[in-house]
């Protein structure tokens, strides 16, 4: 099943900064339905995604201080997972059909189709 996710903010360019976007995107994964193994499996394709860092702050991908970019973080919600940072678009696009990829059989909330028509050229 196809991760679904809402934007809060597409990858907008940022003024300045040559070929870097700020992102927020919010991934609908259902956090009731989440076993001790669903935990286990996020930890392990958190390592495996591009730019992994190992941080005692949470997960961090491409650099570890929010004031310096390029960073990517994400948290836990009740909407689902927050990733949001600034970072190469190339890395982004990366990461991001990384994560759809390997976060495929984890629980997802159920009652819409994922939004991936938002910043995906030739998305369906």
């Amino acid at each position: 099943m196809a991760v679904p996710f809402h934007d809060n903010l597409v990858a907008t360019p940022i003024d300045g900064l040559h070929c870097l976007v700020e992102v927020e995107r919010v991934y609908g994964l259902d956090w009731g339905r989440f076993s001790e193994e669903d935990w286990r499996d996020l930890a392990r394709i958190y390592e495996g995604l591009p730019g992994s860092l190992h941080s005692g702050d949470g997960p961090m991908w491409f650099g570890d201080d929010e004031d310096l970019p390029p960073f990517l973080g994400a948290s836990v919600g009740p909407p689902g997972l927050r990733v949001y940072g600034i970072l190469p678009e190339a890395d982004w696009r990366a990461w991001d059909e990384r994560f759809c990829t390997e976060a495929a059989g984890l629980p997802c909330r159920t009652g819409g189709s994922p939004s991936r028509t938002l910043d995906r050229p030739g998305a369906p």
